[in-house]
């Protein structure tokens, strides 16, 4: 709890310094967002967008606007959902917060908001991507070992609801593989702005070829490309010395078999190749699940 506390505090002072400096000068609106999704390099790519000589970034990247449920959605106030200007030439502003591809609703608002949005999302294969979020999650608080949370909360069906009867910040950690359902967020995503809106990148790619990505992020926002890239700097990387039972061959199984049906549909809808990803690999059966079962163990320290 005192980690979540101190995140929570540090996001609300860069929000306020945030408003202050809207209210001190000239501001823009926000047009684009990476929408999606935590644990696949977002903070890298947002750094990196935002070393443009026309983007201002602000205080703060992740600026959780569509996913709060205390604002008033009949009627929301756009006023603040602005960045400050810090420069003459500054004349694009984004959002980043990963969780926008996944939280329920947040899509909608977003469309009502301004359907004219550009979008970038960035996956990755879907078990890494939740044993990432297990790291973090494990090395901030008490949370139960990946067996446990395999038992726990995996589900192929997507929540359609942020439920009213358990804590948000509990439903979130509880979504370590729910978030993982990429086709059925994008379908639901496809059904609320064209595709032509949608920047879909593969993480490893973000990782490998950052400059070529950066190429296409800045040609999706209409901005001219960098005549000189920035160089990444990659940070919130998982700890690699956990503890607790790793995950059997059969825990990998259980997983890949919720992903099987919704990767199908990723790939129909999204046209990516995610042949190279482990899931992808397992259910077609070029991987043994135990191999992938070892590698996560050793990639996350567990005996």
């Amino acid at each position: 709890m005192r980690h979540t506390s101190q995140r929570s505090q540090r996001q609300l002072r860069r929000q306020r310094r945030r408003v202050d400096m809207l209210a001190d000068g000239p501001s823009l609106p926000i047009t684009w967002a990476i929408a999606g999704v935590q644990k696949a390099a977002t903070s890298t790519l947002y750094r990196l967008v935002s070393a443009h000589r026309l983007v201002t970034r602000g205080p703060e990247k992740e600026m959780h606007f569509f996913d709060r449920e205390d604002h008033d959605w009949s009627d929301p106030a756009y006023d603040t959902y602005r960045r400050p200007a810090m420069r003459p030439q500054h004349r694009s502003a984004g959002d980043a917060t990963p969780i926008y591809f996944f939280w329920p609703r947040a899509m909608e608002r977003m469309q009502r908001y301004r359907p004219d949005m550009r979008l970038i999302v960035v996956v990755r294969d879907p078990i890494e991507r939740a044993m990432s979020q297990w790291a973090m999650e494990r090395a901030r608080k008490r949370y139960p070992s990946v067996p446990e949370t395999i038992e726990q909360f995996a589900s192929a069906r997507l929540p359609l609801e942020v439920p009213a009867d358990r804590p948000q910040a509990q439903f979130r950690r509880e979504q370590q593989y729910t978030r993982g359902l990429y086709g059925q967020q994008l379908r639901r995503g496809l059904s609320l702005f064209p595709r032509e809106q949608w920047l879909l990148l593969d993480f490893q790619d973000v990782a490998r070829a950052p400059h070529r990505v950066l190429d296409r992020v800045t040609d999706h926002l209409d901005l001219p490309r960098f005549e000189s890239h920035p160089e990444p700097r990659h940070g919130h990387r998982s700890s690699t010395e956990q503890s607790g039972p790793p995950p059997t061959a059969d825990h990998v199984r259980q997983l890949v078999d919720s992903y099987a049906r919704d990767l199908e549909e990723f790939t129909h809808l999204s046209g990516m190749d995610v042949s190279h990803w482990p899931t992808w690999q397992v259910a077609h059966g070029h991987l043994p699940a135990a191999e992938f079962a070892e590698r996560i163990a050793r990639k996350l320290g567990l005996s």
